[in-house]
């Protein structure tokens, strides 16, 4: 007969699962504004970076009415003396003083009030005549209409050039819209600032193109142009038994394979645990992140994952042949001394050339790994 000693081996325990792998981000892009397309600058397949322009409608008439807001809003503001508008009405109060018609109709009223007090003065000293006194008065009245009445104008003024400003920004905005822009993700600045925008990961596949050159964007309703997707990681979401729920938790390491690459393993990371299980197959659904910064997995391939939940140090294998199964009783045959001892186990995990065993056997032991259909407790062996 032959013997095979019992090997303590480190064992992975894991649990494996397929699913389909998910870009990170997938967004779709209309134009906010209705025109015609001029330039189609991206197509499917193509990279684009975030802030990128993808398409470029007509700007014609966003230019026309640039050019009819600002002309008329610098007209306003040079009666009103300013270069720009004010903050705040409070700053336009302050300013109201240096308006060219509310300082002509200051000094009127200054004059007119120093003309009423000089005659009133003469009348007290018995020069001068009431019809005299009574004009000054209702012209100093008028003066001091005049001073509110140009004020006002002066806010008419104001509000027309803040009117006229609002339309400049929407104008303005406008031609920013003209072109469709990939989106700029959150943490787009943060990789920039550590390596550099042309080494940034970040960036857009483009999934589909949904418009063409010439074509128009009705304002009646949404146009998708454009399907992106960011896939230096992946989301692979994969359906996990229930019975594993107190094993695998956020953090855990994930080997992951498909069928494009044989042989090759992805690393990833559990990102996320879904906290309800399905009804119907009772699984739960884990989320995998998987770095793909070389592009080499697409999103919605089919993807194989296992999820490494422990290191167990020292797992008793043996030979698969030392198994033995009869009448329901798993066991494997050891020598002690010149004579074989039947001890019951339980096998758990098995590769090619190993089986896991559970029961009370040595770490030091030697199994029988051939002949054992012949052997009972106490039998005669003699080792080869």
């Amino acid at each position: 007969m032959t013997v095979a000693p019992v090997k303590p081996v480190a064992l992975r325990r894991t649990v494996a699962g397929v699913g389909t792998l998910y870009a990170h981000e997938d967004v779709l892009l209309a134009p906010k504004i209705d025109g015609r397309v001029l330039r189609v600058l991206k197509d499917a397949g193509d990279t684009a970076f975030p802030g990128e322009v993808l398409l470029e409608l007509d700007p014609t008439d966003a230019k026309l009415a640039i050019g009819q807001a600002e002309p008329a809003l610098q007209a306003e503001l040079r009666k009103l003396r300013l270069d720009a508008l004010p903050a705040s009405d409070a700053a336009f109060l302050s300013h109201l003083p240096v308006v060219d018609s509310v300082a002509q109709a200051r000094a009127n009223l200054e004059l007119a009030e120093k003309d009423f007090a000089r005659i009133e003065e003469e009348m007290k000293r018995g020069v001068g005549s009431v019809q005299t006194l009574d004009t000054a008065r209702t012209k100093a009245k008028v003066a001091r209409v005049g001073v509110d009445l140009a004020e006002t104008e002066a806010r008419v003024t104001l509000a027309h050039a803040r009117r006229l400003q609002s339309a400049l920004d929407d104008a303005e905005d406008r031609l920013r819209e003209t072109q469709l822009r990939a989106p700029v993700p959150d943490d787009w600045p943060a990789w920039s600032a550590v390596l550099g925008a042309a080494a940034n990961p970040v960036r857009y596949s483009v999934a589909a193109r949904m418009v063409s050159k010439g074509a128009t964007i009705s304002p009646m309703r949404v146009t998708n142009a454009y399907r992106l997707v960011t896939d230096h990681v992946l989301k692979l979401r994969v359906a996990v038994p229930e019975r594993y729920s107190p094993d695998v938790r956020v953090g855990l390491p994930v080997d992951v394979r498909v069928e494009a690459y044989p042989g090759a393993v992805f690393p990833g990371t559990v990102a996320r645990v879904f906290p309800t299980v399905d009804p119907e197959n009772r699984t739960f659904v884990t989320e995998v992140e998987v770095p793909n910064c070389g592009r080499k997995l697409k999103a919605g391939g089919f993807a194989n994952a296992e999820v490494l939940v422990r290191t167990d140090a020292a797992v008793l294998t043996v030979p698969p042949e030392a198994v033995v199964t009869f009448a329901g009783v798993t066991k494997v045959y050891v020598v002690e001394g010149d004579v074989a001892k039947g001890i019951e186990i339980e096998v758990g995990a098995r590769e090619k050339d190993w089986a896991e065993v559970r029961g009370p056997l040595k770490a030091d032991a030697r199994v029988i790994t051939s002949g054992q259909s012949q052997l009972v407790d106490g039998s005669p062996v003699r080792v080869r």
